[in-house]
């Protein structure tokens, strides 16, 4: 017997479906072949083919569409959490080789909330500017950033930098306030109306949401956001601790 003998047949599914990826056999949005026929390729059944499907699925490699079949899903494009220092969502996407663009939805003054007032430390009367804008990645609308700047910095926000630079470096390059703390949490949610529109998913499709202040070394707030992604975004974290001597 060979040691493939010994290995479950739907794992051998899924590294078949997985090689044929690979190999470029199956690309983004091809069908895959279905439970019957490979069903009838292993000669097995169709529920073992289902078991094989549900681990690729979670894993977000294909999609299950209702009445349609199955898919290779598109990648997932992800965003590590690094607790040792401060880095843009577009420097961690680039260096993966992702391609990030900027389309400007709205970029208007006006009387900040009393949550903002709170977040920003500011005069009641002082206004501040409100910047919306997609993230498209590689192509592909991939996040809407909401940010709340005060009046001080928003005035001398020119239109190309808003257009060709993330938040990070305008305010490190141009003003000379790098962000070296990030307060923030993350949330889910559900795309309702312009949201929705603007991600060009369905309305009620579940997003993840961000809200945070960037604050510069001597915790002065410089910005809060609200950054809402689609679902196939995902955040990706390593938690370790330290052994102690017993």
């Amino acid at each position: 017997m060979s040691q493939q003998d010994f290995v479950p047949l739907y794992v051998r599914i899924q590294r078949y479906l997985l090689d044929e990826i690979a190999a470029g056999r199956l690309s983004e949005g091809d069908r895959t072949p279905s439970e019957p026929e490979l069903a009838s390729k292993f000669a097995t059944t169709r529920a073992t083919v289902a078991k094989a499907f549900q681990q690729l699925v979670y894993e977000g490699v294909i999609v299950r569409r209702a009445g349609s079949g199955t898919f290779v899903a598109r990648p997932a494009m992800s965003a590590p959490i690094d607790l040792s220092r401060v880095r843009s969502f577009e420097e961690q996407l680039a260096d993966r080789g992702a391609i990030i663009d900027y389309e400007v939805v709205a970029f208007d003054s006006h009387m900040p909330t009393p949550l903002e007032i709170e977040a920003l430390h500011l005069r009641k009367a002082e206004t501040v500017f409100r910047l919306d804008r997609l993230r498209v990645v590689s192509g592909e609308r991939m996040s809407l950033e909401r940010r709340v700047i005060p009046g001080e910095l928003g005035r001398r926000m020119t239109p190309i930098m808003i257009r060709t630079k993330s938040i990070h470096r305008i305010l490190d390059e141009d003003f000379g306030l790098p962000v070296l703390r990030v307060e923030g949490s993350i949330r889910a949610g559900v795309a309702k109306g312009a949201i929705a529109d603007q991600l060009a998913v369905k309305r009620g499709a579940p997003v993840l949401i961000r809200d945070y202040v960037l604050l510069s070394a001597d915790r002065r707030p410089l910005v809060r956001g609200e950054s809402f992604y689609r679902e196939d975004f995902h955040i990706d974290y390593v938690v370790q601790q330290e052994l102690r001597d017993r």
